[in-house]
């Protein structure tokens, strides 16, 4: 009973994220953005390893993603490229949308779309969410993961000892394999399950 508010305020917050992304589902667990992308690819795994997919091991990263330097001309995805290397070993694609160059990926679409067609997921690192939140929902795009640094996107303290905040949000394809722990509101008020 004496975290009632606590929980009400994650739970709000958990609403407010799945609202401004499209997501189905979020996850308030990782302290950092770094624990964010661990988790969203954790849910990756066992997503393909319910679907008895475990030959699937390699997550593609382009070269313009959040904290790397691009090597490509323009510092976006190259689709021609990015189709060549989707095989029946690669488990997602993880993608910084606008990437760390500021650009926003134009074939972000059709990227999506490769991917899955490939039977792969979408992670994308929300590092720059901050660029397009309430433009576009991600879900939208065709991600079906992000995590999201609440101290760039939402201005929450960071650095300095004060909290990280990474939370992940997941669409239904990737919704039953978030990890725990999570917040749900029940009854008899909100729990931590």
């Amino acid at each position: 009973s004496t975290v009632q508010g606590a929980l009400e305020l994650m739970d709000q917050l958990a609403h407010w994220l799945k609202t401004l992304t499209g997501m189905a589902a979020v996850t308030l667990a990782p302290a950092a953005g770094a624990h964010g992308e661990m988790c969203g690819i954790m849910a990756i795994r066992s997503a393909h390893e319910a679907k008895g997919d475990s030959g699937r091991t390699k997550i593609l990263v382009p070269e313009s993603a959040h904290g790397t330097n691009p090597a490509t001309a323009d510092g976006r995805v190259d689709l021609e490229a990015l189709k060549a290397k989707l095989g029946p070993d690669v488990a997602g694609l993880m993608l910084t949308n606008p990437n760390t160059c500021g650009l926003f990926e134009r074939d972000i679409v059709a990227i999506a779309e490769a991917v899955h067609a490939a039977g792969a997921y979408f992670y994308c690192d929300g590092a720059n969410f901050n660029a397009i939140v309430g433009r576009v929902r991600p879900a939208d795009l065709g991600i079906d993961v992000m995590h999201i640094n609440l101290h760039k996107t939402f201005s929450t303290p960071h650095g300095g000892g004060g909290p990280g905040s990474g939370p992940v949000v997941f669409a239904e394809s990737l919704a039953p394999y978030i990890p725990v722990p999570y917040v749900t509101h029940g009854k008899d008020g909100f729990a931590l399950v």
